[in-house]
This record gives C-alpha cells, structure tokens and sequence, in this order.
C-alpha cells in the first residue's frame, strides 16, 4: 500500500522515535521552511526530519537550513522511492551529513539508510520552550 500524501509519514515516523523521544513537534518554523517533525530525544538532542514523497532536490535544500538550528537532520521518504533518492543525491547527503530513513509502505516501519552527522553549522539552537512558546503565539492569533 503505497503513500499518498506526506502526512501519511508521520505516524511511522513518530513511532519509530517514542520510546527515546522526549517531545516531538510538528511543523516547526525554522527560517523559512517548515520542518515537518522536531524530535527532542530524552537527553535534548534535537532531531529534525523532513518528510517527502517525491522532489529530494528541495527536500535537500529544506535540510540544509534545519541544520542551522538542529543537532540532526534527516530527510524521510517511502521505500520505494528511496533507491532514487540514494542514486542522485548519496553523495550530497553524506558531504551535507544529513541521514535518510526509509519508510516501507506495507509494514510501515522506518530504517535508517544514511546516518546523520551532528550539525556543524548551528547558528542558534532551537529549544524546546521556544517551539511551545511560539505555538502558543500562533494559537493566541489565531483566536484573536
């Protein structure tokens, strides 16, 4: 059963990440792309993953700026899809140090096929209270 939309991506995801995650957010601002998901692992390790069907070229590009603001970044595709991805952009993503996982559309479990490297390009690290703090704001506007 293949995936239709890329919100079909979290629930893996998320289950793959809830017995080490501390919290995890969803669509978290950060510059001016949209992380999808923003693990924070028990021991405040930041984790952002990018969730994508199809189109690695931007998904790359999103990745790039998580690492400005997260320890780790991944970008997540479906398993069939991953083959191509590894084929055009290994490389990229190894110098990059972003990982991949690959989520299988039948059992719908998630694998890691590249690890990520810790960020070397932090530029402020995002917090946990901030994201809560933001979200509140946003929430507030919008009953206002």
């Amino acid at each position: 059963m293949s995936f239709n939309y890329e919100h079909e991506l979290i629930k893996p995801v998320y289950t793959h990440f809830a017995s080490t995650a501390e919290i995890i957010f969803y669509e978290v601002p950060i510059g001016f792309c949209r992380a999808d998901m923003i693990v924070f692992q028990k021991d405040n390790t930041s984790i952002a993953i990018e969730l994508k069907l199809a189109d690695w070229k931007k998904a790359l590009i999103q990745a790039q700026n998580y690492q400005l603001a997260t320890d780790f970044v991944y970008l997540a595709f479906p398993f069939s899809k991953c083959e191509l991805v590894l084929k055009r952009a290994k490389e990229k993503l190894r110098h990059k140090g972003i990982g991949l996982f690959s989520v299988d559309e039948e059992t719908r479990k998630v694998s890691e096929v590249l690890a990520a490297k810790k960020s070397t390009v932090l530029f402020g690290r995002l917090s946990k209270k901030e994201i809560i703090n933001r979200k509140k704001r946003v929430y507030q506007r919008k009953r206002l």
